[in-house]
């Protein structure tokens, strides 16, 4: 074999390499996703193997569903009220994050106050998509110098799929957004805690490029279902039956003349009409007694009407946990309605706004991871922490807890006398009710103050008692 011949075989087997190896990689890309095989070698695969199934709706529903929501809030005054409303119990006042350390606080103002952010005015709008979308996701943007973060969102509508880890259903660990132009789309790393490497900085701290949230889904399913999902139709009837029948108000609010002419044939009859026009207001209609006028009008049946749209609102209301009176009820009926049960919903919004004070807790959380891998904080202030106070959702009656509190004071001496109770859990249960005002007292401080002043008892003997 000659020089020639040697080059060209040489080449021909690279090239003839790199074709199988492409076919290969194309073959088994080909293969059913229930082959458990990662066709990308990224170490993520859809659970639909090893008898794993996930519950999540069809891309078409998915998608679907997001469709439905935005036309339904551009469109349907109840759906927007209902969202608003929740919305407005949720977040009446400000989230307020406070921490012991000045550095950590300075951090989290920072972040909160930064026009980019706008926590005070974005974060309960995006709460409230959460709630009509079922699923909130935020990129983040972090400044590589002194590691500040910047909150953005990306429309759940543009994601493809979202990853899981392989021996936990229930962890996310990748969001792929749809691609543009014919190109693939990106895929982003669900932020969540590093346990890879015990010798990296980053080692159990909050890392990745997107927060992804979800609500209304069963564990084995990550993408989220809206609160209204069930509801969206009901809603969507109520409203035309209301419109339709709005619409055909007008119509049945007229009315015609029925006249009565007794004894003439039909030629007679168009005659009498040509010269008997329909009188105007004011006018004089004059006839003999074989004439008989009577005006008709159709039966509204307003009764049946507003009887049927109670009902399904009343439905709709109930399916949403909420109280009729929450949504255009009155009268006393109404009133006591809420009096008795407004604790039902009640509850049913503390138990989001728990879910939501885990959201803010985590992202508040990897601000400060971020802070300190990038040398902006220390981590022996970033162990300060912090601490999240929700707004109230239900105000107390402040007159029936002014008026039991000295009952309460009167039967804690009593108690305090016999023997039946401590000084110092007759001083917190007291304390507990004040709180109820929403003035906090700090039990021990005043305990303190109360043995310098010699008001409750000696010190020496109350140490002795204590003892």
């Amino acid at each position: 074999m000659g020089i020639k011949e040697r080059i060209i075989n040489y080449f021909a087997r690279d090239i003839i390499e790199q074709q199988v190896e492409a076919g290969i990689r194309k073959a088994r890309m080909a293969l059913p996703i229930t082959a458990n095989y990662d066709p990308n070698n990224e170490g993520y695969r859809r659970l639909t193997g090893d008898g794993q199934q996930r519950r999540d709706l069809s891309g078409i529903s998915q998608d679907r569903m997001f469709e439905v929501a935005y036309f339904m809030w551009d469109s349907s005054a109840m759906t927007k009220r209902m969202a608003k409303m929740d919305k407005g119990f949720l977040f009446a006042e400000p989230i307020t994050i406070n921490s012991e350390d000045e550095a950590v606080q300075e951090i989290i103002d920072t972040f909160q106050d930064d026009p980019a952010n706008n926590m005070v005015l974005k974060f309960p709008d995006r709460i409230m998509w959460l709630g009509l979308l079922g699923e909130q996701c935020w990129p983040v943007e972090v400044n590589p110098h002194n590691g500040h973060v910047h909150l953005l969102y990306a429309d759940p509508a543009h994601i493809k799929d979202v990853w899981l880890n392989p021996d936990n259903i229930e962890e996310v660990w990748q969001v792929e957004f749809l691609g543009r132009a014919g190109r693939p789309g990106r895929k982003m790393e669900v932020i969540r805690q590093d346990w890879s490497d015990a010798n990296s900085p980053a080692f159990g701290k909050l890392m990745g490029e997107v927060f992804f949230f979800s609500i209304n889904h069963p564990p084995n399913s990550p993408r989220g279902r809206s609160d209204f999902l069930t509801l969206y139709d009901w809603i969507d009837g109520l409203e035309r039956y209301g419109f339709n029948y709005l619409e055909r108000a007008e119509f049945l609010l007229n009315f015609i003349w029925d006249v009565l002419l007794e004894g003439m044939n039909e030629e007679e009859i168009r005659e009498w009409t040509r010269d008997n026009p329909p009188p105007q207001a004011g006018s004089i209609r004059a006839h003999n007694e074989r004439v008989k006028w009577n005006a008709v009008a159709p039966q509204l049946n307003a009764v049946d009407m507003k009887a049927g749209f109670d009902a399904i609102k009343g439905f709709i209301m109930g399916a949403a946990g909420r109280p009729d009176s929450w949504f255009g009820g009155g009268g006393k009926a109404y009133q006591t309605e809420a009096e008795q049960f407004g604790q039902v919903p009640i509850k049913d919004l503390d138990e989001r706004q728990l879910h939501i004070k885990a959201i803010y807790h985590q992202i508040i959380q990897f601000v400060i991871d971020q802070a300190v891998s990038h040398k902006r904080l220390s981590e022996k202030r970033a162990q300060a922490g912090f601490t999240i106070n929700m707004p109230e959702i239900s105000k107390n009656d402040l007159t029936d807890l002014m008026t039991g509190m000295p009952q309460l004071a009167t039967a804690m001496i009593v108690a305090e006398d016999n023997g039946w109770i401590a000084h110092d859990t007759a001083m917190r249960l007291f304390a507990f009710v004040t709180s109820q005002l929403g003035f906090e007292v700090d039990v021990d401080a005043e305990l303190e103050k109360a043995r310098a002043r010699g008001k409750t008892e000696g010190l020496e003997d109350y140490l002795k008692k204590s003892a």
